[in-house]
């Protein structure tokens, strides 16, 4: 009976690691073929640096919240190329918030004390990567990551302005070509998922997006930060008719 239980789990045990060559060796067969197109999806706060944001320094700013997704595909074993698609919120200060001295010019130029403003944009950026790989199944467990590239913005914009006459409320759209500043810190959660941290600076060609121009130096520049999910797709197969 000893000898019988012996050969019956040895001989199990040798079924097991054979199996385990098996699926290890077909695995590997199978991930030899590189996964470089990818989607991702995500989501997080923005704001918008504008005259009427408030103060950077104090952090003492409102955020909203925004999402975006996009397609990418590995050219090189350090780059990618991605098209992004997005919408980011942004909500100024209220009315009361600065002072006259402040928004005495705000009155005397016709420029906008509040804005509301709902941001569509689309662009296409390449990508540097720390840590470079020929492979999906052998990236890096973490890596870094940043890019540029050029984009479009809509802006659809609620702005109020006092006037002599009053409060008066408008609405507007524009389209404003913007330059992306891009980075993230990634993480390889398994074989085919990535999680990543990424911040996004827009460099627009406008200091009109919150209907106020002129009271900082620069541009208006979204800058939000969201979360990633990242997933790379299996390779896509050309149809051959049998």
């Amino acid at each position: 009976m000893k000898n019988h239980l012996i050969s019956t789990l040895t001989i199990a045990f040798i079924a097991m690691v054979l199996n385990t060559n098996v699926a290890y060796g077909q695995n590997f067969y199978k991930e030899k073929i590189s996964r470089d197109n990818f989607l991702q999806v995500g989501i997080g706060l923005g704001t918008l640096y504008a005259d009427n944001l408030g103060s950077l320094r104090l952090l003492d700013f409102k955020l909203r919240p925004g999402i975006s997704a996009s397609y990418g595909r590995k050219i090189h074993k350090h780059f990618d190329i991605k098209a992004n698609v997005g919408y980011q919120r942004y909500r100024s200060q209220d009315i009361d918030y600065y002072p006259a001295t402040v928004t005495q010019p705000w009155f005397n130029n016709n420029q906008a004390f509040v804005s509301k403003n709902n941001l569509l944009y689309i662009d296409v950026a390449p990508n540097f990567y720390l840590f470079g790989s020929d492979n999906h199944a052998f990236r890096s467990r973490i890596n870094a990551y940043g890019g540029t590239g050029i984009g479009m913005l809509l802006n659809f914009k609620e702005t109020t302005n006092v006037t002599f006459n009053g409060v008066i409320d408008s609405k507007d759209l524009q389209a404003v070509a913007y330059i992306p500043f891009r980075a993230g810190l990634s993480y390889s959660y398994n074989l085919y998922t990535d999680i990543a941290l990424e911040g996004t600076l827009m460099m627009t060609f406008s200091d009109t997006l919150d209907g106020n121009e002129g009271f900082n130096r620069l541009n208006d520049i979204p800058i939000f930060g969201q979360i990633i999910i990242r997933r790379y797709l299996h390779p896509f197969k050309p149809f051959t008719s049998q």
